[in-house]
């Protein structure tokens, strides 16, 4: 394998990217070889002696191949030119794209931050709703009247409402998030709705035995 194929190697990308600097480039080069022979025939024509014919005819003959040459220039000049402006334009592609990237990027970045934001308030709301719990436990063990009980019951019924608004709330974000193909996100919050559920499944248990005791000791079953 030669230097020149080592190099290319794994870099299809970077041929293409290549090939249209190299023609820019290579416009350069050939305008300035051009000019080279150029002035190289317009000094000799010039220093040429005119005291003879044949110093006369061969000054003729080297101011016609300067001239050829200068024509030569010109086509060379009017390449580089339109290869400037093949540069220009995919600058400015490039740089029109790489903005509109950024458009992409800022718009998908706030709505982003907008499903996270919602998605830190459910766990907030989760941690609030665990805290009630775990009082609401704490109270059940020390229940002993039916009024207590009865206490217990009520704030169990809160906890459940909360859960339950929590749960569909975290189920929407899911669907949000899903929607908007954010899919780690979305797997956060149907799990957070699947936490939330198997919860209140659990505090529901303990309610309805909190309640069969409260009818067992005579007092009024909540609604």
């Amino acid at each position: 394998m030669n230097k020149r194929e080592k190099n290319g190697r794994g870099g299809g990308g970077n041929d293409e990217h290549n090939k249209g600097g190299g023609e820019l480039a290579e416009a350069a080069r050939a305008l300035e070889r051009e000019l080279i022979r150029f002035e190289e025939l317009a000094e000799s024509a010039r220093r040429l002696s005119l005291d003879t014919r044949k110093g006369i005819e061969r000054a003729a003959k080297s101011t016609t191949e300067a001239a050829e040459a200068q024509q030569r220039v010109s086509v060379a000049l009017g390449s580089l030119i339109a290869a400037i402006a093949a540069a220009r334009d995919r600058h400015e592609a490039t740089a029109t794209a790489l903005a509109a990237r950024g458009e992409e990027i800022k718009r998908r970045a706030e709505q982003l931050g907008e499903l996270f934001q919602r998605f830190a308030a459910l766990g907030e709301e989760g941690r609030n709703i665990n805290q009630l719990v775990q009082e609401a436990a704490a109270r059940q063990r020390e229940a002993t009247s039916p009024e207590q009980i009865a206490e217990v019951v009520a704030a169990m019924d809160e906890v459940e409402g909360r859960m339950g608004r929590l749960a569909d709330e975290a189920r929407e974000l899911a669907q949000a998030a899903t929607a908007a193909g954010i899919v780690d996100l979305a797997e956060q919050a149907d799990g957070m709705r699947q936490q939330v559920t198997a919860m209140r499944n659990k505090v529901g248990l303990l309610r309805k035995g909190l309640v069969a005791r409260l009818s067992g000791a005579g007092g009024t079953r909540p609604n």
